[in-house]
């Protein structure tokens, strides 16, 4: 279940091949928030690499959008934040700074291991230790600084990949221009019209002369403020200000915890008047060696390196070298210890050991296959959840009929397919058209921020709240209907196209205008938010991991079914990190919790906190389940034994016996480490989740239970496979989705292990 409470991101590019890079459009601050970005190498596919003006996208075959949705659906909020070099165009929502588009920056934005705030009395500047507790891991928005006194109003002037420029006025006349880097502990200020000045909230302990940097201790921590060369800094009890009026810009940074004086001092030099005004992001998709390597750039005015602080997955898959300097010291964060670097670009990669994107064929036996038939019939019969549902439980629905429709082929139960995909054909094609008054169900344009609302909107929706979760239930939906016929791709498919544009964000060259550069996924953090403003005092957040990897998982689908390869690489690539940084941050497979803190997993993770928690449901099996699904073949990057068999142990301990609710979906969870125990738990009265398939549950368990849990040290091609079982003699699942003959490779440490070829829309099992 979603909540119109939720969700976070910023942009990234990606390339179809290892061997292309791509740039992101940023603004700078000013005049250079709309400047042409470098174009792409050839083949490149970009995210957010060029601006995308607002304006009612063509649909194209038989699909229709309305011109707008109902008022009661409508975003409640305009981008009345947004800058004069900004006007006109199609702008992100759901990034860790869109709160600042739609108020005054009343409440913080987080770009770790800085927040920055509106606090009445100038801009907030806080680097707060978080706090744990047995069920929350809190960052409280503290204060150390604050900048350049009252501010009347704050705009976005400019943004990029993964920084936000702001120009404030000042109230005592000015303006001061704001540069955050998410990862960055420096935030660039320039004054125009005004004299720098700071207050600290406590007493201030300096050291240092009279030159341009000033160190400071405040409350513990360490500060240090560098004005421009030729300036320097009066105090006045806990205020400073810089001492040549003409020397406006200046520099706030958070002084690393044990950093190196010598090496932090060399990083900070020059910075004053250099600031960032170009982030960068695109990933590359490696299909023989199983990985995805994400590239993040920032660009300084004078091309020097900047300095990073680096979360726990980037810190796990740092790919050395390409200039990355280790720095000493680092920052606490609630998602694990920062560590420091200096670089002009960061290269991570996350594993992408295979997919499986057509239905297995699996060896079943007599009772096991009338089982899984019994299941279907009762799927079939089964009533909607929400009495058909709008854009959350609407959509969900026809999810679970395509995951009928594809277990019904896996075992050849060829009416009750029939029967899911003439359902199936019928959702869609009411929700991807448009009868005019009168229609309950359908897509409209929203002319506002540049997007789709379905109709009728569920859970802030209108909003922008929760698209990819539930938009990636009707693009997977239609990637297994219009696999089986043509003829939907064709009449609705540009429609589809659109959706998916609306949830991952525009691609250079290949997308509509009308859509933002980019909505769901924040390329810095590594994975998607779903509040569509995110004003909460802890920036924003997401809640439910899996439905965000299986956004990307339809994106991957859709984009091999329609034949378009950029975009089966772009929904690779996002699966890969989405599906690692869930892992790590939500179900806690790395187990770095702060101390304090009596789980292992999360049920929301925000910009400055992690929640036992969910937006519906106070329960152990909602904090864990909502992490679970939808079930498909896609969530098998959830394979690894031990960790499903932790989750096990520790939701039996919480709940102090057997779930009580969703218990198909721990079921099918436990099947990755004892199949034998999950096929016992698969009960006539076995508690269903809405999205979940029974007879898929079954499926899952008997694919499990015969070829073992998934193996990531043997790689498929990409979106065409997946290795199953011990590493000697694996079992190698080579599928197609598509509509020729398709040769599947399998390596092991670089070495092929087996080339397999697939007939079109079949899959085969070998063992090398």
């Amino acid at each position: 279940m979603t909540n119109h409470f939720r969700r976070i991101v910023t942009a990234a590019c990606v390339v179809p091949t290892v061997l292309f890079t791509a740039a992101c459009w940023t603004g700078g601050g000013s005049d250079m928030a709309t400047r042409d970005p470098a174009p792409p190498a050839s083949g490149a596919l970009s995210e957010g690499a060029a601006t995308t003006l607002l304006g009612r996208p063509e649909v194209g075959g038989r699909a229709s959008l309305a011109d707008a949705a109902p008022a009661d659906m409508s975003p409640r909020t305009g981008p009345v934040q947004a800058g004069r070099p900004l006007a006109g165009q199609a702008l992100p929502t759901n990034q860790w700074w869109t709160s600042a588009l739609t108020g005054p920056l009343d409440q913080p934005i987080w770009a770790r291991p800085l927040a920055i705030g509106n606090t009445g009395a100038g801009l907030g500047i806080s680097s707060a230790a978080p706090a744990a507790s047995a069920k929350a891991v809190v960052t409280p928005f503290q204060p150390a600084l604050s900048a350049g006194g009252a501010i009347s109003a704050v705009r976005v002037v400019g943004y990029g990949a993964f920084h936000v420029v702001l120009r404030a006025e000042l109230r005592g006349g000015g303006t001061m221009e704001i540069t955050a880097v998410q990862g960055s502990p420096l935030l660039y200020l320039d004054f125009a019209g005004a004299t720098p000045v700071l207050n600290a909230s406590g007493p201030i302990g300096r050291v240092g002369g009279a030159g341009p940097l000033a160190q400071l201790t405040i409350a513990g921590q360490r500060w240090d403020v560098l004005a421009q060369d030729g300036a320097g800094w009066r105090q006045t009890g806990n205020t400073l200000t810089v001492d040549r009026p003409d020397k406006g810009a200046i520099v706030v940074a958070r002084v690393p915890d044990r950093a190196e004086p010598a090496q932090w001092t060399q990083a900070l030099a020059g910075a004053a008047g250099d600031p960032v005004i170009r982030t960068t992001a695109h990933m590359t998709h490696d299909g023989a060696a199983g990985t995805v390597t994400q590239n993040l750039g920032v660009e300084r005015q004078s091309g020097r390196p900047a300095v990073w602080a680096l979360l726990p997955h980037q810190q796990a898959g740092l790919v050395p070298g390409g200039g990355v300097e280790p720095m000493a010291g680092g920052y606490p964060d609630t998602r694990g210890a920062l560590t420091v670097a200096r670089a002009t670009g960061v290269r991570v990669r996350v594993p992408m050991p295979g997919l499986i994107t057509e239905t297995p064929v699996i060896p079943l036996s007599d009772p096991a296959r009338a089982a899984v038939r019994a299941d279907l019939d009762r799927d079939l019969a089964d009533r909607p959840a929400g009495a058909g549902g709008g854009s959350y439980f609407g959509l969900k629905e026809l999810g679970r009929l395509a995951t009928v429709a594809e277990v019904a082929k896996g075992i050849g139960a060829l009416p009750q397919r029939e029967a899911a995909l003439s359902r199936l054909r019928s959702g869609l094609v009411d929700w991807l058209t448009y009868g005019g008054p009168g229609d309950v169900r359908y897509f409209a344009y929203d002319k506002v921020w540049g997007g789709l609302t379905a109709v009728p909107a569920e859970f802030g929706s209108g909003d922008y709240n929760d698209h990819h979760f539930q938009y990636g239930y009707l693009v997977r939906a239609a990637a297994v209907l219009a696999a089986a016929d043509p003829a939907f791709r064709r009449d609705y498919g540009g429609a589809v196209d659109l959706v998916v544009r609306d949830f991952s964000g525009t691609l250079s060259g290949d997308g509509p205008e009308g859509f933002p550069a980019f909505r769901a996924f924040n390329a810095y953090l590594g994975h998607s938010a779903a509040s569509g403003f995110g004003r909460f005092a802890d920036g924003n957040n997401q809640e439910s991991s899996s439905e965000a990897v299986a956004a990307w998982e339809a994106v991957t689908r859709w984009g091999i079914v329609s034949g378009n390869a950029q975009l089966t690489s772009y929904g690779i690539t996002h699966y890969a990190l989405e599906a690692a940084t869930a892992r790590r941050y939500w179900l806690g497979e790395q187990g770095e919790r702060p101390a304090g803190y009596r789980h292992t997993g999360a049920g929301i993770v925000w910009d400055a906190k992690i929640d036992y928690a969910t937006w519906f449901d106070p329960k152990p099996e909602s904090i864990l389940g909502i992490q679970l699904l939808p079930l498909t073949f896609g969530s098998l990057y959830r394979g690894d034994p031990a960790k499903a068999a932790a989750r096990s142990a520790e939701l039996t301990r919480d709940v102090g016996g057997k779930p009580r609710v969703w218990a198909d979906l721990f079921a099918a969870d436990l099947a990755v480490a004892d199949p034998a125990s999950a096929r016992q738990r698969l009960v006539p009265k076995l508690p269903r989740e809405e999205s979940t398939s029974r007879a898929m549950v079954r499926y899952w368990v008997e694919m499990l239970a015969a070829y073992g849990p998934p193996q990531p040290a043997v790689v498929a091609d990409g979106p065409y496979g997946l290795a199953f079982g011990g590493t000697e003699r694996p079992h190698l699942m080579a599928v197609n989705p598509t509509t020729e003959s398709r040769t599947v490779t399998f390596r092991k440490n670089g070495a092929v292990v087996a080339v397999v070829v697939v007939d079109p829309g079949q899959s085969i099992v070998r063992r090398p």
